[in-house]
């Protein structure tokens, strides 16, 4: 195996460590912390790198997309945890937010009975508590060509005006609750699945839909 410039293999285990002891896949913000960087577009142009080597699987738009492909499984180093384990405990002490009020599921594919409150968060960014988003767990296949599979946690910043194309969470009038991007059409809207294989739901005014908010992260466990 070709050996990775020093700084791209730092990254790549900067990656799979912080992956592993959160649960989830890192922020290019919080990689810069870990690696002690402070313009996060560095970190940026060397996951970027990375992903044209195929090391890493990535899509720059989604939060919380990040993760260590099979290949780049197989060129971590094997200090990749003990190298990071002072910086990862100072980085945890660091956190005050007790995270993201995870609200319930959210259907990508046929609309689903509507989100209920609950008590569970996911701990993640606190910038995303302090923007008043929530989290919902994603059921069904309707936006796998965006990058969003079941079982991914969507979080939504509430906001009943989206631009076309935004991803919305829509209430639709009989109750049910739905993942899809958003159109204005004319006489009403078109909410769009991001499948070849599905049909786009038309709602005919504005009073049959109400938007419970936009889509600004996407959270995998790994």
């Amino acid at each position: 195996m070709k050996t990775l410039p020093p700084r791209q293999q730092d990254v790549l285990n900067a990656i799979a460590t912080l992956s592993k002891e959160k649960h989830y896949a890192p922020s290019l913000a919080e990689l810069a912390a870990l690696l002690g960087v402070k313009n996060r577009m560095t970190v940026h142009q060397h996951v970027t790198a990375l992903k044209n080597k195929n090391m890493v699987e990535w899509e720059p738009n989604l939060n919380r997309s990040l993760r260590v492909s099979e290949l780049g499984m197989q060129h971590l180093t094997g200090s990749f945890e003990e190298e990071f384990d002072d910086k990862i405990a100072s980085f945890e002490s660091k956190s005050t937010s007790r995270g993201l009020p995870l609200v319930g599921k959210i259907a990508a594919g046929s609309p689903i009975d509507a989100i209920n409150q609950s008590t569970e968060f996911l701990a993640i960014d606190s910038d995303y508590a302090e923007r008043g988003c929530y989290a919902l767990q994603v059921k069904g296949e309707s936006m796998i060509e965006d990058g969003i599979f079941e079982g991914d946690f969507v979080i939504v910043k509430p906001n009943p005006s989206p631009n076309n194309g935004d991803i919305v969470v829509a209430l639709l009038e009989d109750g049910g609750a739905t993942l899809k991007r958003f159109y204005k059409e004319k006489g009403g809207f078109r909410l769009q699945p991001a499948n070849s294989t599905m049909e786009p739901i038309f709602v005919n005014s504005q009073h049959d839909l109400q938007i419970q908010g936009v889509v600004v992260g996407l959270f995998r466990k790994i």
